[in-house]
């Protein structure tokens, strides 16, 4: 199966991902960094800032799907807190499907991801930060309203040619991420 084909995929999970996120940043017994992390893939994910534009034919939501793959791999390793079932496994399932990123782009781009994401914890997107996200609700349930929209915007992703659709992932990934 192309790599593509496997990324796609993904997209098809994204409310059960966004929701295992959304379960981290409220969890009172996750650590800083976890839930800090929560906060910054969530906040891609409405962020215009993207590493590939959304309305990219065919590939513009998959960085959206590789972040929150690469932010539950940073998760790894630190307190989560007691999450429901289904948050904990949406977040493991990322986490391990993270290594087809790796496996794709190679070592050297998956680390400038891996490293790029770590950043977004300290990143402002419309106003807010992760860490205010942390300490105010109601900042979050504007947030969760902000992803319900893009969510429902969200278009299939329709690759004609899987080769191409690599390619240009790919190079745009290699070009961001210096």
């Amino acid at each position: 199966m192309a790599h593509i084909d496997v990324f796609k995929g993904w997209a098809e999970s994204i409310r059960q991902d966004i929701d295992g996120y959304k379960a981290l940043l409220e969890s009172p017994k996750a650590d800083d960094h976890s839930r800090k992390l929560a906060g910054a893939a969530l906040l891609y994910m409405v962020s215009r800032m993207d590493l590939i534009p959304d309305w990219n034919e065919g590939i513009g939501v998959i960085d959206d799907v590789m972040v929150l793959r690469v932010c539950a791999q940073l998760t790894q390793g630190h307190e989560r807190g007691t999450l429901p079932t289904n948050a904990d496994v949406a977040l493991d399932r990322m986490a391990n499907e993270g290594d087809k990123i790796k496996e794709f782009l190679g070592g050297a781009i998956y680390d400038k991801l891996k490293s790029y994401c770590a950043k977004l914890g300290d990143t402002t997107v419309r106003g807010r930060t992760p860490v205010q996200l942390m300490g105010d609700e109601s900042l979050r349930k504007a947030l969760y309203v902000e992803l319900e929209d893009e969510l429902k915007k969200s278009v299939p992703i329709v690759v004609n040619d899987p080769v191409d659709a690599e390619l240009r992932l790919k190079a745009y990934l290699t070009h961001k991420l210096q």
